[in-house]
């Protein structure tokens, strides 16, 4: 592909993540975009994030992933409508076409999981609000290095499976400083989703950054306390 080619591409992307954004916008919901490579734990943290979220509160998830089925079959069972797009390159005019199967106006959440891109000069503008790296403990101290746009793009970093550390050869300082180069300031925050680890930690970020708009008039936590255990 050309480069005036990747140029149109990312333009036409552009201005669907924009008409998106203010289609979110005009039915209150909020867009977290979830991105990280294969096997990073992104499903289980948007589980946990579900999981707590204000039952008055209602979400979806769609999912871009060329086998997602499972993921799909996971998220529903907590029946949290979830919309699964097969492919690996996720862009806004897929996430446009899958909003048909979703009921906006009845949305306060839209949680996208997406693989993250180590070749593309920049990530997809997805009509997110928001956006969350992942990365795996277990999948070393590298990654920022290996996802170098990713991390720029992002507003969080998650570190997953942190209960895994005395296990692996991971530096966490060779890690901090490469983050610390490609987005000075940018947070990370290790999590075990088995031990329930820095999964407050998250939710309290979630609550302080991405205001739901529909929260309506209670007052009650966005988050409910923990109650259960889950399995990354």
């Amino acid at each position: 592909m050309n480069t005036s080619t990747v140029g149109e591409q990312f333009k036409s992307n552009s201005l669907a993540a924009q008409t998106l954004r203010r289609r979110f916008d005009a039915h209150g919901v909020t867009v977290v975009n979830m991105v990280g490579p294969a096997g990073s734990g992104k499903t289980s943290v948007i589980e946990a994030v579900l999981l707590r979220l204000d039952p008055n509160m209602r979400a979806a998830v769609v999912m871009a992933n060329l086998g997602a089925d499972r993921q799909i079959t996971r998220i529903a069972q907590h029946g949290i409508p979830a919309v699964s797009i097969k492919t690996d390159n996720l862009t806004a005019e897929l996430v446009s076409e899958s909003l048909a199967q979703l009921d906006l106006s009845a949305l306060a959440l839209l949680l996208i999981e997406s693989h993250g891109n180590n070749t593309s000069p920049v990530e997809f503008d997805l009509g997110h609000h928001l956006r969350i790296g992942v990365f795996s403990a277990a999948g070393g101290h590298d990654k920022p290095v290996e996802y170098p746009f990713m991390v720029c793009e992002s507003d969080l970093l998650v570190l997953t499976k942190c209960d895994l550390l005395p296990l692996v050869a991971f530096d966490f300082e060779i890690f901090n400083d490469d983050v610390a180069h490609l987005k000075p300031g940018l947070e990370v925050i290790c999590t075990s989703i088995r031990r329930n680890e820095g999964i407050d930690t998250l939710l309290k970020w979630l609550e302080f950054h991405a205001p739901l708009k529909k929260r309506g008039l209670s007052g009650s936590p966005l988050f409910q306390p923990f109650t259960k255990w889950f399995q990354e």
